[in-house]
């Protein structure tokens, strides 16, 4: 199968198994960087692709200045593409499951309870000066953030349905589609 067609048919997939809209477009973005990298690289079609190809891109990434989150972003998309080959029986190994992830140091920056007081400092004083619905809101949602660590489009997404005053919870569908609870404190 010609690499062009399997990976539209991939896209297509994917959209019709309601994939959330940035998920494609990473798909259509990381995915379609390998296509065109195999393609200029004579490998045409699905079956042609080997475990020395997908490294092979995977170095071309390295060298270009991609960083290990990157590289292993890129690998999960072509591994989930040649699963989806995989299932449709157009190959019958996934040549990326051997390829191993990059070590990629993860290092999370989180505010110290000083930089907490000034934000809130920050929006309180807003709020009171300004004394309009907008400001009232800033001040709640970032209060909500700090107090829960609920994500951006976790919060953007919230339901007046999904918070419960009364078990002082709030629902969400975080980021691997699950329901989750996360407890509220009475402020």
């Amino acid at each position: 199968m010609l690499l062009k067609f399997a990976y539209q048919d991939f896209l297509d997939d994917r959209s019709f198994k309601n994939t959330i809209k940035t998920n494609i477009k990473n798909y259509e973005m990381l995915l379609g960087k390998f296509v065109d990298y195999c393609i200029e690289n004579q490998v045409v079609n699905v079956e042609e692709n080997t475990y020395s190809h997908v490294r092979q891109y995977l170095l071309y990434c390295q060298e270009k200045g991609d960083k290990a989150s990157t590289i292993n972003s890129k690998l999960l998309r072509v591994r989930a593409f040649l699963n989806y080959m995989v299932e449709c029986e157009v190959i019958k190994n996934n040549p990326a499951k051997k390829v191993k992830k990059q070590k990629d140091d993860v290092k999370i920056e989180v505010f110290s309870d000083e930089q907490v007081k000034q934000i809130l400092n920050f929006y309180r004083r807003i709020k009171q000066r300004d004394k309009s619905y907008v400001a009232y809101h800033d001040y709640m949602i970032i209060v909500t953030i700090l107090g829960t660590g609920i994500r951006r489009g976790e919060i953007i997404n919230l339901q007046w349905s999904e918070v419960d005053f009364i078990n002082r919870t709030i629902s969400i569908f975080g980021k691997s589609r699950r329901k989750e609870t996360i407890p509220i404190t009475g402020k």
